[in-house]
């Protein structure tokens, strides 16, 4: 289990930061090797047609999860994917993870054989493990993809603590309603947050002190931002007919006391622009239980039929 904070922060900060953590950190061993200081990382997320995760989220439950197929970089000669569950208790994270082959995606979610798609890969011993409980909730929930979310990546490990990691996020775009093919496309992907990236705290035991007075210095405020809440919200603003008014410097400070806390109703997940909520649910408009979104196409969706029996032993919430 380790814990998990995050901040929305201006692009102009970036450079004054990279030089200011670089005392403490090193390039994780995946981004050293990139001329652009770091990776893109590639994510296809999960949810039902009710939208489950989104608004488990946006009530600010303690204890949620979130499926995903992430990728990285292109794909190229290592077409190796992961199916993932991000399970995530107040602050604190998990995640399980089993590899597979990209072009063996489709077949995998058409046919749930475990067995046949997920093989043995060196440093996932549990990789089987974590795929039946993956395609568990996939039946269960009757999830599908819903939105890709990709984004420039920079990795930082601590020097003086190897289980501290931080990331830059840049670049942040998403598109509503991919395919399992659409991983690795890059038309017809919006920016989201343009002017802004997310740092991303990770640790074990406890938050670095030398970056405690670097954040102060810049005015910055620890808050919720899930990416995969933001592309929601932003084709849901779209539809709406609302310009969306992007956490840039200004609003990301106007959501800070005068006494330097964060505001509990302005900080809230995904929250790009001002206007109150109607419904509760952190969604301006929109109806309760049908959030204002495009259209999802119709019988794009890669069908499951087949429900694959649960193991009690390897259930894990």
């Amino acid at each position: 289990m380790r814990e998990e904070l995050k901040y929305v922060i201006p692009d102009e900060v970036l450079d004054g930061l990279r030089r200011e953590i670089s005392p403490f950190v090193e390039l994780d061993e995946y981004g050293a090797g990139f001329e652009e200081r770091g990776y893109t990382v590639r994510s296809i997320y999960l949810d039902s047609p009710q939208l489950l995760y989104y608004h488990e989220k946006q009530a600010h439950l303690q204890n949620r999860k979130k499926l995903r197929i992430r990728g990285y970089n292109e794909n190229g000669s290592d077409d190796r994917v992961f199916l993932e569950i991000k399970r995530k208790f107040s602050s604190a994270i998990a995640k399980d993870r089993a590899p597979m082959a990209f072009s063996d995606l489709t077949s995998l979610f058409q046919s749930n054989e475990v067995e046949r798609f997920i093989g043995s890969w060196n440093g996932f011993p549990k990789a089987r493990e974590a795929a039946r409980n993956f395609f568990y909730h996939v039946c269960h929930s009757n999830l599908r993809p819903t939105n890709l979310v990709v984004y420039e990546r920079e990795a930082f490990l601590g020097r003086f603590d190897p289980t501290l990691r931080l990331t830059f996020d840049r670049t942040l775009r998403g598109r509503m309603y991919p395919e399992l093919m659409d991983l690795f496309v890059e038309h017809e992907l919006l920016p989201v947050m343009p002017g802004n990236f997310i740092l991303e705290v990770k640790f074990n035991t406890a938050f670095p002190s030398w970056l405690r007075p670097i954040l102060a210095k810049h005015g910055l405020m620890q808050r919720a931002a899930s990416k995969y809440c933001m592309v929601i919200d932003l084709f849901d603003q779209r539809k709406q007919g609302i310009t969306p008014v992007l956490a840039g410097a200004a609003s990301v400070r106007e959501g800070i006391h005068a006494n330097g806390h964060a505001h509990p109703d302005r900080l809230t997940d995904g929250q790009t622009h001002s206007m109150p909520a109607a419904n509760g649910r952190g969604r301006p408009g929109a109806p309760k239980d049908k959030p204002m979104l495009p259209e999802r196409p119709r019988d794009r969706h890669v069908p499951l039929e087949r429900h694959p029996r649960e193991d009690p032993l390897t259930r894990r919430d």
